[in-house]
């Protein structure tokens, strides 16, 4: 099989005037390069959005010398390739960590969404340092569409860890930044009944997830010689996991489900679900 990355096309930034879509805004500039998305976003407000406080986080973040970006009022237009929005708004109430708008979209079908955390300063949020990684989950649990016969497939959800893969390692080339690939195993409970001791069952299981995802990163390795690979196999709680990874990591790369939506209430980076 060979290494196929989806297009993901123009860049939406959802604004509503408040202090945490400052940081969605800001976020797209300095990403623009890096989300294999056209460079200039169209950006909106939601109705009732405060006209000067959305132009004031527009002219902050705006790149010097760089395009201007399209700005409307209400309901944004169809088509976006990858929309970009804060953890919550400007309505709800005050102590929800995750909006309503943020949490459905990370949950339901749509376009590839990144939601980032409320930032600091007129630079908003900024990764740790210039070599923060990008994370991706790979996990056979993850969430992927095709584990979930109950809810019909669309272009728009992530169907295989190939896919969620190689949207990853084309912001990890792209950034110059390394990757950090997670997977997820557990042993289950019906091996109890086999007899075996724990140490043994622990190493075969940690073996076969080091085995499965090595075989995942093989072709990505030949199509990005130049992207550092940092596999991980883990058996501790997946959001746990990846909550310890976002204090480091430039971005998380995510599959759609309630996986994602746990780790974005908490996350400290931006999370991208597909």
């Amino acid at each position: 099989m060979s290494a196929t990355v989806r297009a993901l096309g123009p860049v939406l930034v959802g604004v509503d005037g408040s202090a945490s879509s400052a940081s969605a805004v800001a976020w797209r500039p300095r990403s623009k390069s890096a989300s294999g998305g056209r460079p200039t976003p169209a950006t909106h407000g939601g109705e009732g959005a405060a006209a000067p406080a959305l132009r004031a986080v527009l002219e902050r973040s705006r790149p010097a010398g760089g395009q201007g970006q399209e700005q409307g009022e209400g309901p944004a237009g169809e088509g976006p390739g990858l929309l970009v929005v804060g953890r919550r708004g400007a309505g709800g109430f005050a102590g929800l960590s995750l909006g309503s708008t943020a949490r459905r979209l990370v949950h339901d079908d749509g376009p590839v969404t990144v939601v980032v955390p409320a930032g600091q300063g007129p630079d908003a949020w900024a990764p740790p340092s210039a070599d923060s990684p990008v994370v991706v989950d790979v996990s056979p649990d993850a969430g992927w569409a095709a584990g979930r016969p109950a809810e019909p497939l669309t272009a728009h959800r992530a169907t295989q860890p190939e896919e969620v893969l190689g949207v990853a390692m084309s912001r990890a080339h792209r950034t110059g930044r390394p990757l950090v690939a997670v997977l997820h195993w557990r042993v289950p409970s019906t091996v109890a009944a086999e007899g075996r001791s724990i140490v043994q069952v622990w190493d075969e299981y940690a073996h076969r997830a080091a085995e499965q995802l090595d075989g995942l990163l093989e072709r990505w390795r030949a199509a990005y010689p130049t992207v550092q690979l940092r596999p991980l196999v883990t058996d501790r709680h997946p959001v746990s996991t990846l909550l310890d990874l976002a204090g480091r990591a430039e971005i998380l790369v995510l599959p759609r489900g309630p996986r994602a939506c746990a780790v974005v209430e908490d996350a400290t980076c931006p999370v991208m679900v597909l």
